[in-house]
């Protein structure tokens, strides 16, 4: 009782000392925390911003472009994506053509910062202004950013409360990159006070940050750099300034809030005291007078059933009662262990993904568990084939759980300290730390017998990386060792792979066989179209190129159909759906699911072009048939446009307006198509075909020719002759 009483008093007396010394850490920590934050998302944009894909990006035009201003969009959304790094959108701000690139895809910068990130407090004015200041990073006052409708009376979308955060580099002053901080999402992960009167002031002391509004500078007093805390006009400031950033974290609480907290506490621990006094008193009768000679039985039966049962005989219920729980609580115990051992393993696996994926997890502990010895990776994809989602009912999660579970268990055997986790749907990754290629060629072989008795619903991509060393970059070897995935072959079979095959030239359409896809595809002829994609993915399935190679073919005539829809003009609605699938060509594995996928794209992609094609244009027409029936001859513009009763300008503008090509242009290209046909087909010779296709000068043939084709005619015969016999 005399211990009670002394620390009822103890603890009376510094009670203010001690919330004062509780809000004190308080704000450190939260000022911490911001400071860490912040370091992170500078880290992240610039990773972005020295991206090599955003380098080329300002480079590249065409299709490259295209494609580049994808995979950008991709890295931005990955980025972003991440819901512990609390950033709505990164924006791309490109100076060239006031162009923005984003999460939601590329924008006119206007249209940006005026729809879809509109504030008053930051117009496009000022997004403009930014390259003209000589800044590398600067953060920017919180202000609330609306989505406005497409439509004048639509309705206005509050989007966030957002902190702008803009990065660039001296050395690249082409655009900049704008991380939209979300103010209220930070404000809850990292503030820990019951207060919520908290304000950011940067170094010159204007506000960034306030959960009650920006406050003015004038509305705060003067904070001494030798404290911690301030009491003025009944109200506490407590502050600190960010090592990193030099920005004051200030947290406000009034002095009436403090002092009811004390009143609460010293109540609380008067009742605390006067329930010690009762409770002691009790409890000393009850072991006094009863509990003394149980207790001693208990032990003795403790030390001589070694913690297997702890159940003795007794008169009194109550030690039955005892013996029985002691007995559930070592079992209990077991399962806790046990559960503990499984929990341990779960969180070296989510410090192995929080490295790889480079995510601060805010518990250095966990990274300390990973082994620093060297290592290597072996990823695991899972394919499954058209068999099994025709006969099986279910989702593959299960079988994915289960090939996963065959596989973590069966490495520990062969190497007791590796580690196997799931890291994506379809995708698993083993971490082993013991270099012993011998031992993982046997486990290896073994592997493939067990995953052969089921190849015909599924099979495997094993990619083994090299030995890393272990001042390699975790984060680089997992991506190398991924991309050993797309060297695999095209067909059906459990591939181990285990380096890069160095083929750098991929088979793709030569000049020849372009112009003839270009032209086919603007006429509309399906069945030409996919003959020669056929004949091209027969040659590829000789050669046995690998699944990479694939892959970059399946883009290029994509791209190349998407912009013959922009040449003419015709909505790209009609081939999404298609387009749509390349989602999932990851898991083509046969040359089949590639002919299908052209099928439909090519089958849809005609339909549009013919059905465009019926919409008939009087001058159009008889300009095609006009060229058509005359290339052989002398055609000049004045002439078709007389016969039309028309000023050759007149006609030379409608032609390229509703065409999207040069009258001249279409003339040569309605003559070069001519002449390709009587070179394939017919042995005249060059001077002939010349003739015969409208050129009576032979070097403006050759000219011509090779401007459309990328070669000379005589050498377009030859090698359209050898890929016909090669095929």
């Amino acid at each position: 009782m005399s211990f009670n009483y002394l620390s009822f008093t103890f603890f009376q007396n510094n009670i203010r000392n001690e919330i004062i010394s509780y809000n004190a850490q308080n704000i450190r920590f939260t000022s911490e925390r911001y400071e860490e934050h912040f370091q992170l998302v500078q880290k992240q944009m610039y990773a972005l911003y020295f991206n090599d894909d955003v380098d080329r990006l300002q480079k590249a035009s065409g299709n490259a472009r295209y494609a580049l201003l994808d995979r950008v969009k991709q890295e931005i959304i990955k980025v972003v994506g991440n819901p512990l790094i609390y950033v709505d959108n990164a924006i791309i701000v490109f100076k060239e053509g006031s162009l923005t690139l984003s999460r939601i895809g590329t924008n006119d910068r206007a249209s940006l910062f005026e729809k879809f990130y509109a504030s008053t407090d930051y117009p496009d004015s000022f997004w403009q202004k930014q390259f003209n200041e000589t800044y590398s990073a600067k953060m920017f006052p919180m202000s609330k950013f609306y989505e406005h409708s497409f439509h004048k009376a639509g309705d206005v979308t509050t989007k966030g409360l957002f902190i702008p955060y803009v990065l660039k580099h001296w050395q690249n002053e082409d655009f900049y990159i704008v991380a939209m901080m979300d103010a209220n999402q930070l404000f809850e992960a990292f503030h820990r006070s019951v207060n919520a009167n908290f304000i950011i002031l940067d170094k010159q002391g204007l506000p960034l940050f306030s959960t009650g509004g920006l406050a003015k500078r004038e509305e705060l007093p003067e904070l001494p750099v030798d404290k911690t805390y301030l009491l003025r006009d009944n109200t506490y400031y407590f502050y600190q300034t960010g090592q990193n950033s030099g920005y004051t974290y200030i947290n406000i609480i009034p002095s009436a809030s403090i002092s009811k907290q004390i009143s609460k506490l010293n109540l609380t621990l008067f009742v605390l005291l006067i329930l010690s006094l009762i409770v002691s008193v009790v409890i000393s009768v009850l072991f006094s007078v009863r509990f003394n000679r149980p207790v001693k039985q208990l032990v003795s039966s403790l030390q001589t059933a070694g913690g297997e049962d702890v159940r003795f005989k007794s008169n009194i219920r109550e030690f039955k009662l005892i013996g029985q729980k002691l007995d559930d609580m070592l079992q209990t115990n077991a399962r806790i262990q046990s559960d503990l051992a499984q929990k341990n393993i779960q969180l070296l696996s989510y410090s192995y993904l929080n490295k790889l994926k480079k995510i601060y997890s805010g518990s250095p502990g966990a990274i300390d568990m990973i082994s620093t010895q060297a290592y290597r990776f072996v990823v695991y994809e899972i394919t499954y084939k058209d068999r099994f989602w025709e006969e099986m009912k279910e989702e593959p999660g299960p079988l994915t759980y289960s090939i996963y579970t065959f596989i973590n268990h069966s490495l520990l055997k062969v190497f007791p300290a590796s580690l196997t986790i799931q890291i994506e749907s379809r995708q698993m990754l083993s971490v082993i730390n013991e270099i012993d290629d011998s031992r993982l060629d046997a486990y290896m072989t073994e592997l493939l017998k067990v995953v052969a008795h089921d190849a015909d619903f599924y099979f495997l991509t094993i990619a083994i990386s090299p030995a890393f060393p272990q001042s390699f970059d975790f984060t680089e070897a997992y991506e190398q060792t991924v991309k050993l995935l797309q060297e695999r072959k095209l067909n059906e079979d459990t591939q181990i792979v285990r380096q890069h095959a160095g083929r750098q030239s991929v088979h793709l359409l030569t000049s020849a066989q372009e112009q003839q896809f270009d032209c086919n595809l603007a006429a509309g002829n399906t069945q030409e179209l996919l003959h020669l994609l056929d004949r091209q993915l027969a040659l590829m399935e000789r050669k046995c190129e690998t699944v990479l190679q694939y892959q970059e073919f399946l883009i290029d005539i994509v791209q190349k159909v998407r912009k013959a829809f922009h040449v003419l003009r015709l909505d790209e609605r009609a081939i999404q759906p298609v387009i749509a699938g390349l989602s999932t060509s990851q898991s083509f594995y046969s040359g089949r699911h590639y002919r299908k996928f052209f099928s439909q794209l090519l089958v849809a992609a005609c339909e549009e072009i013919r059905s465009n094609q019926k919409n008939e244009d009087p001058v159009i027409d008889f300009v095609v048939d006009y060229v058509n029936k005359h290339f052989a001859q002398d055609i000049t513009l004045d002439i078709v446009a007389e016969h039309l009763h028309i000023t050759g300008g007149y006609l030379s503008t409608y032609f390229k307006e509703k065409t999207g090509e040069n009258f001249i242009d279409y003339i040569n290209g309605v003559r070069i198509r001519v002449a390709q046909q009587m070179l394939l087909e017919t042995d005249l010779r060059i001077q002939d075909v010349a003739s015969s296709s409208g050129y009576q000068n032979i070097n403006s043939f050759n000219r011509m020719f090779k401007k459309f084709t990328g070669m000379p005619p005589r050498e377009f015969r030859r090698e359209k002759r050898t890929e016909d016999e090669v095929s």
